[in-house]
């Protein structure tokens, strides 16, 4: 994400082993007997039933050192399918969502994360379920008891007006977002709860399925690769795909009245959606995106997803959101006139930095947008505007960054220390190591991390096997330092 000014702004598991069902037999060898006496009588063995495994309650929380109550603990989500159909005129859905998830441990309740919402039955492998709800928790009560390593699938149907809720900032609302007849997504930090039952935190990503049903004057993009359109009875019911992990936070559905365009760049399918009066003003805006396509690739490594491609809401929003695989913009952004190609820069390098490696607990937010910022440079450098280093001197001469990047609080996320000082630690890290080695830190972070999470410990351990470097007293001092180093 980046604020435009154009503002440029678990916990660990226990693993429980559960032993089940032992045959007990005789204790007289009983062939051995029938042998000596040349008896034909056989004696049954006796069987006894196992007890049936104790579990535990999954917690409500992985224990992020910021927002302690987000995520669940106790399983792990391998996919979430969602059937959603949009009721435009009163702005509710209609929604049932399949989680295939498998437990950790031996589970005797777990919870999911959900907000507002209707839950009118859930089911855990066919069975009815109970179930209670607590503020975000949606507390499920199977039966048996869910036994480790043993996938099962939970079906949970759900409806009502979905609302966004304040978390992380407030400078804008996470979640679903209705506007008249049209809807859209934006949910960093923790707004997928406001929409579907999820285990919402980025340390257990899934792939994601989406099946939109709306009026049929309605048009959908969703993360990941579209299957099909097809109509009946004056709706369109849109289904895409999302092989790839995907953190929570990062899926999205928009619904409002768009034009599609579909293409190619550098080899990578394209596909856009815009309102129509705005699709000629943004496919110039957007325009380069093929040449930054080439240009990642060449400095962070192979494209990371299946697809790519713009989104465009018919709102003012203020910023820009990298939703994995579909960057979102509001209207404010699109002027046709290519000046925002900086911003552009930065969502499409959050597929990297963000979306491929995503946070592992919320403090470690800059690892996001610290990357991406030092990706606009790269742009800039790359298509001649100015050098990494200029664009550094700059950036450290406009402010005082005196937050620390690598802890900037749980009230506002998205402060700009997070962004620009998060850039200029890594631009001095570029001079720490060298840049040759610097390069190959770009490119083996997504290769280690990729598909997963990492911290800022992660990022020093590799900074310092590459580099064969020291670097706690670098790290103290840029990234979790009260005030602003000089440039080196």
């Amino acid at each position: 994400m980046r604020p435009a000014v154009v503002r440029r702004l678990r916990a660990g598991a226990v693993l429980a082993i559960v032993v089940v069902a032992v045959a007990s037999c005789s204790s007289t060898d009983a062939g051995t007997d029938r042998a000596e006496a040349g008896s034909s009588t056989t004696t049954p063995a006796t069987t006894t039933s196992a007890p049936a495994p104790d579990g535990v309650a999954g917690a409500d929380g992985v224990g992020d050192p910021y927002y302690p109550q987000l995520g669940n603990g106790g399983y792990d989500v391998a996919g979430y399918d969602l059937l959603i159909d949009w009721d435009a005129d009163a702005a509710t859905i209609d929604a049932t969502a399949t989680i295939e998830l498998t437990p950790d441990e031996a589970l005797d309740t777990f919870n999911l994360d959900l907000v507002g919402l209707a839950v009118d039955g859930v089911t855990v492998d066919g069975a009815d379920a109970p179930f209670e709800r607590a503020g975000r928790e949606l507390t499920i009560d199977p039966e048996p008891v869910l036994l480790a390593g043993e996938a099962v699938s939970v079906v949970v149907d759900y409806g009502g007006a979905p609302e966004p809720i304040q978390v992380g900032t407030d400078v804008f609302r996470v979640g679903w977002h209705t506007d008249g007849r049209d809807a859209y997504v934006v949910s960093e930090p923790a707004g997928a709860a406001s929409w579907f039952p999820a285990n919402d935190h980025p340390t257990d990503k899934a792939r994601f399925r989406f099946e939109v049903t709306v009026p049929a004057d309605l048009g959908v993009i969703a993360n990941g690769v579209r299957r099909s359109v097809t109509e009946d009875a004056g709706r369109a019911t849109f289904v895409y795909e999302s092989d790839r992990p995907m953190a929570t936070y990062l899926a999205s559905v928009v619904i409002g009245d768009l034009a599609f365009d579909e293409s190619t760049a550098a080899g990578l399918p394209l596909r856009s959606a815009y309102p129509h009066r705005l699709a000629d003003a943004a496919r110039r805006d957007f325009g380069r995106v093929e040449e930054m396509l080439v240009a990642f690739q060449e400095r962070f490594g192979p494209y990371p997803f299946d697809v790519y491609g713009h989104v465009v809401v018919d709102e003012q929003l203020g910023f820009a959101l990298e939703n994995q695989t579909v960057s979102l913009f509001g209207t404010d952004l699109v002027t046709g006139g290519a000046r925002i190609d900086s911003l552009v820069a930065h969502e499409l390098a959050h597929q990297w930095y963000g979306n491929a490696v995503s946070p592992a607990t919320w403090k470690d937010i800059w690892l996001n947008e610290g990357f991406a910022t030092y990706a606009e440079w790269v742009w800039a450098e790359v298509s001649g505007e100015r050098s990494i280093a200029e664009s550094a001197a700059a950036a450290h001469g406009r402010a005082d960054f005196g937050v620390p990047p690598g802890d900037p609080g749980p009230e506002e996320l998205f402060q700009r220390t997070v962004y620009v000082r998060g850039g200029l630690a890594l631009y001095a890290l570029s001079v720490q190591i060298g840049q040759e080695t610097f390069d190959e830190l770009l490119r083996a972070w997504v290769e280690r991390h990729g598909g997963g999470v990492a911290s800022t410990a992660d990022l020093q351990a590799l900074a310092e096997e590459l580099s064969g470097q020291d670097l706690e007293v670098f790290f103290a001092d840029w990234v979790y330092g009260s005030s602003l180093p000089p440039l080196p």
